[in-house]
Parts: C-alpha cells; sequence; structure tokens
C-alpha cells in the first residue's frame, strides 16, 4: 500500500513539471509589492527614475535570483527524482534537491546561488540561499485543474530590511489563460428597440 501511495504522489509531483507563462491579470504587481516592503522599513520608493513595468528590475550579479523569480515571465520546470530545474528567461536555471542533502562550499571562487525544496501536502516548498547572502521561501501548488502554478514568494535581500511578499500565477503553456474576473465589465446593455 505504501509503494502504491509513494507512486502516486510522484505522479502528482510531475505534474508541476513543463513549460510555464505568467499570468499578468492573475499576478501581483511585482514592482508595487517591492515598493510595499520598502515602505514598511520605512523608507521611500526610488526606482533611479525608472518607469513602467520592471522598474525595479536589475542591480548587483548577486541580486539576480529574486530578479528571475520576481520578474521573468516564463518559467520551466523539470523533475527527475530527486532532482528539480527551473528554468527562467534566457536560460537562466537553478538546480535543487527534494531528498534532503546537504551542499559543499569551497572558499575558492565566486559565490552560488543554493537552493533546496520538498515535497508536502501536494506543494513543492524551496528555500534559497541568493549569491547576497539573503534569503527566499518559495511555495508552489498546482490549481485550475493542474492548467495553473501559484508561487507564492516571499524573498528579503540582504539589503532590504522588510519581506517582498509576491504571489506569481502561471498559466501551462499551450492552455487558455484565465482572466481576472476582477478587471473584467460587465458586457453594456443593447439600446432600446425603437
Amino acid at each position: 500500500m505504501l509503494c502504491a501511495s509513494r507512486a502516486g504522489a510522484a505522479e502528482a509531483n510531475l505534474a508541476f513539471a513543463g513549460d510555464w507563462v505568467i499570468n499578468q491579470d492573475l499576478s501581483d504587481d511585482t514592482d508595487k509589492k517591492v515598493e510595499d516592503a520598502i515602505k514598511a522599513a520605512g523608507g521611500r520608493p526610488d526606482s533611479g527614475g525608472k518607469k513602467g513595468r520592471g522598474r525595479y528590475r536589475g542591480g548587483p550579479k548577486e541580486e539576480e535570483l529574486y530578479d528571475r523569480m520576481a520578474y521573468d515571465d516564463v518559467l520551466n520546470i523539470r523533475i527527475d527524482p530527486p532532482q528539480i530545474t527551473f528554468t527562467y528567461a534566457d536560460g537562466f536555471t537553478r538546480t535543487f534537491y527534494t531528498d534532503g542533502r546537504g551542499r559543499t562550499i569551497s572558499a575558492i571562487g565566486e559565490k552560488q546561488d543554493y537552493s533546496f525544496g520538498g515535497w508536502g501536502n501536494g506543494k513543492l516548498s524551496v528555500e534559497s540561499v541568493p549569491r547576497d547572502g539573503g534569503w527566499t521561501r518559495e511555495e508552489y501548488s498546482l490549481q485550475a485543474g493542474s492548467n495553473q502554478l501559484r508561487a507564492e514568494l516571499h524573498m528579503k535581500p540582504l539589503t532590504f530590511m522588510s519581506t517582498i511578499n509576491i504571489v506569481r500565477i502561471y498559466d501551462r503553456k499551450g492552455t487558455t489563460p484565465a482572466h481576472d474576473s476582477r478587471k473584467e465589465t460587465a458586457p453594456k446593455a443593447a439600446p432600446p428597440q425603437r
């Protein structure tokens, strides 16, 4: 019986694999969430003169993982248990394991992002230590008949005083995207017949 339940869980976990495209209508505005975190710490948001979507993207290479998670519009998930690989735009990848393995750190060389994950209650939980020394906590779950991926991101770059909390919704590539019904307006009534 235990083998059957493990096989079922493994199949459910594999449902996370595939190509995902951001659904802007259902996702949080990343820039607004960055501003919320700055204000929560008593700061004043300053996008350095940038306007529009992605105005807080960029910065030192040690903070690239935060940008990829919060701004990239595509995500490919490949699962080869216990290894999981996330590939973002421009081929940026991060690979991590769900079997509790540790890592070896070299005193020589460039710092690297480090992530590890685990499965529980139908969700994938991931924790990371980006190169800047901050942290992320992520929780991924499937919804809409496994055609949507919900990513709850909690990120704390080392230079931030407050946590940035973002929810991103991805549609499985090749499916019809869902829309936020709160943003839709009712159709106009037909003019009266004379």
